[in-house]
């Protein structure tokens, strides 16, 4: 399996309904909707691997394992 914003490996953790759950080695565990996932798929569009990362970290100061959302994705421009 690999991982929805580097495309390395990972291993899917559970989540609720409508979700994708990851852990990566280098991205951390997170949930992203399925929603975005189909968004970025029909548009083409690519995670900023590094900023994300960067804001996954700051989540976990909130929540263990964050979620990303449309609103929250950061994506190559």
């Amino acid at each position: 399996m690999s991982c929805l914003i580097c495309a390395g490996h990972a291993e899917a953790i559970d989540c609720p309904a409508g979700w994708e759950g990851r852990r990566c080695l280098k991205c951390g565990c997170y949930h992203m909707s399925q929603k975005l996932i189909l968004t970025m798929m029909d548009e083409g569009q690519i995670f900023d691997a590094c900023k994300m990362r960067q804001w996954l970290d700051m989540r976990r100061g909130v929540m263990p394992i964050p979620t990303i959302d449309v609103h929250e994705a950061i994506l190559v421009v």
